[in-house]
């Protein structure tokens, strides 16, 4: 009987320098400078920006005092309770409102998270009620999924930006099911 399988072939490259070397065209170059710049410009953009907590100044000192006074927290994430206080203390000084940078944002999320209680009574004594913490939660809540969807922004921008530098429109690429 006949070996009818065939064995594949083994190819050497003998000039990967030319391979390795690939340039982008004056079209694609313009398409990535162009996204690199959208890149850095919401970069910044997202490291100054603000997002407003709809909590009136009630609300917000009864966050401040569950943040200071009955947030859980084990060794590192200390750091985070002295950092969530500050920024919601200065944000209310100086405009009445909760307007507070991303990272604060996911931090109060993540103490909120921690909360426990049994009925309507919960295990901090400055939230209280459920009804308190829902409310607290809403707006945590709701101003987070504006901090993802920038998130989710940036991190579209930046495979796009990885795309165009190597001459491959997003577009053309077909995402795996």
């Amino acid at each position: 009987m006949e070996n009818t399988q065939t064995q594949p072939k083994v190819v050497e490259l003998k000039n990967t320098q030319a391979i390795s070397e690939k340039t982008l065209t004056d079209v694609q170059q313009e398409a990535f400078k162009e996204a690199t710049a959208e890149l850095e410009a919401l970069k910044a953009e997202l490291e100054t920006k603000k997002y407003f907590m709809d909590l009136t100044k009630a609300e917000i000192q009864i966050l401040r005092g569950f943040i200071t006074e009955d947030a859980p927290w084990k060794f590192m994430e200390s750091l985070g309770i002295g950092e969530v206080d500050s920024q919601l203390s200065n944000s209310v000084e100086k405009s009445g409102k909760a307007f507070i940078n991303a990272v604060t944002i996911e931090a109060v999320y993540y103490y909120l998270s921690k909360v426990e209680g049994v009925g309507k009574k919960v295990n901090s004594p400055n939230i209280g009620t459920v009804d308190v913490y829902l409310k607290l939660l809403k707006a945590t809540n709701g101003v987070r999924n504006a901090v993802t969807a920038d998130n989710e922004k940036l991190k579209n921008l930046e495979y796009i930006v990885a795309c165009r530098s190597e001459g491959i429109e997003p577009e053309a690429i077909v995402p795996k099911d």
